[in-house]
């Protein structure tokens, strides 16, 4: 009876460790840096947030460098992933799986960490799979959310509101036209014995509490220790400026993004906003180098008020 026992009790437990034990057969989930190039529709965006931009600055913040992604299903969260991508899944085969996926940016242009850019609607689509299969989500379209706003969108269409910060050794930002982006940027030349430059925003408001904010930048430049920074008046913790980041020299046009929502709620302390404004410097050109030249676009901040 005993032998009989432990029998039974041995194949109860097989029994239960087979039915308990899902099925581990992937599907997959493939995403291309093409699935996500002119991924953001602004076609509803004056409408929605009461704006009046015309069509080089809603093309301008249509325009973003997604390199990473973070996705979940069925509320599950996968993790980041970097572009291209094949991504296995464990889903439900017997019903549709909802997928979710935010485009991410990766902090200035050196960094590894990726944040997810929740300022547009994440891509949200339901599918059915079969085991081992592949499926890629195209022809999806992004919107702002509508709490999102630009306090700086600088565009360097006709004008640019970057102005000298020293007055007795200004160094001015011009407007150039480029041929191969086929529109005008922002252009700082030091030439000769012109080393350094500083140039700086008029100032703008930002929230203090409950916003998010990022500042984000297309450039290109001959030297390096190119500085971004925040000039603040009145901030609650009584420092005039803030340095943001680094930038390294580079040939091409890069894209830079930078949080600065922990910055600017420790500038404005208990107020809920401060007072601020965006400065680009440089301290010291090479010292080989007898001319440097900056380039600039598409220079942004970003906000979007809670929730978030």
């Amino acid at each position: 009876m005993k032998k009989n026992y432990f029998f039974f009790l041995f194949i109860a437990i097989i029994f239960l460790n087979f039915s308990c034990n899902p099925d581990i057969t992937p599907a997959y989930l493939l995403l291309t840096e093409e699935d996500f190039k002119d991924c953001i529709n602004t076609d509803n965006f004056n409408n929605v947030h009461e704006t009046t931009y015309d069509e080089e600055e809603l093309h301008a913040i249509s325009q973003q460098n997604f390199r990473d992604v973070l996705v979940s299903i069925n509320g599950h969260e996968l993790g980041y992933y970097p572009l291209p991508c094949k991504i296995p899944l464990l889903p439900d085969y017997s019903t549709r799986n909802h997928i979710r996926i935010y485009p991410c940016t990766r902090f200035t242009v050196t960094s590894l960490t990726a944040a997810p850019y929740y300022f547009v609607t994440p891509v949200e689509q339901f599918i059915e799979m079969e085991k081992e299969g592949e499926y890629r989500l195209s022809g999806f379209k992004l919107e702002y959310v509508e709490s999102v706003n630009f306090p700086i969108l600088e565009t360097f269409s006709q004008t640019t509101l970057f102005k000298p910060y020293d007055t007795i050794f200004p160094t001015p930002m011009e407007i150039i036209y480029d041929s191969n982006l086929k529109k005008n940027v922002g252009k700082i030349a030091l030439e000769d014995t012109v080393n350094f430059f500083n140039v700086v925003s008029s100032y703008f408001y930002l929230n203090g509490r409950n916003a998010r904010h990022f500042f984000e930048m297309y450039y290109k430049c001959d030297s390096g220790n190119l500085i971004t920074y925040l000039d603040y008046q009145n901030a609650g913790s009584g420092v005039p400026h803030q340095d943001l980041v680094i930038y390294p020299a580079t040939s091409s046009w890069k894209k830079a993004y930078f949080d600065i929502t922990e910055p600017i709620t420790w500038a404005a302390g208990i107020a809920d906003r401060v007072y601020v404004r965006l400065g680009i410097r440089l301290n010291s050109k090479d010292e080989k180098a007898k001319n440097a030249y900056f380039y600039f676009d598409n220079i942004k901040i970003i906000s979007m008020y809670a929730p978030y």
